[in-house]
């Protein structure tokens, strides 16, 4: 028997979140949030020899980040800081959508082979620990916290 990659358990499932080896695993996080959240998100370790990243963005609104509005952002361990804030805008916006990506031959890739998140609640929000989809999953490769304050 094939052992099944975690993406294509999640497409077997039907849905974005499974039970794996004892872990509830994501492919994409969501959070509550409203128009006027401030968002913070804490790098705290990249474990992997391809470039990692948090990809983030809102149903219905949009980020304002640095002088910009983005419906979209993506946090590079090469590029960003390791410490980014944030605010979601949007009169309808409910909920902040969060997951990993790397690069690969410089193609941004996500949501392949054993692509994952496991989360775990922290005292300052949730810690995201993010495992590429190469190789076995580690849920190490990429390791955030994010904290939404309304």
């Amino acid at each position: 028997m094939t052992k099944q990659t975690i993406s294509e358990l999640l497409e077997e499932s039907g849905s974005d979140t499974i039970s794996y080896r004892g872990r509830v695993v994501r492919a994409l996080v969501r959070i509550p949030v409203k128009d006027g959240s401030l968002v913070k998100v804490k790098r705290e370790s990249v474990n992997s020899p391809r470039l990692q990243a948090l990809k983030i963005s809102v149903n219905k609104g949009a980020l304002d980040i640095n002088g910009h509005r983005e419906p979209v952002i993506s946090l590079w361990s090469h590029t960003s800081p390791d410490e980014v804030e944030f605010t979601v805008r949007g009169r309808e916006v409910s909920v902040l959508e969060v997951w990993n990506a790397w690069s690969m031959g410089g193609v941004d890739t996500s949501w392949i082979g054993n692509s994952g998140i496991v989360t775990k609640t922290s005292a300052k929000g949730q810690q995201l620990q993010c495992s590429d989809g190469i190789g076995q999953a580690t849920f190490s490769d990429l390791v955030a916290n994010i904290e939404v304050i309304d």
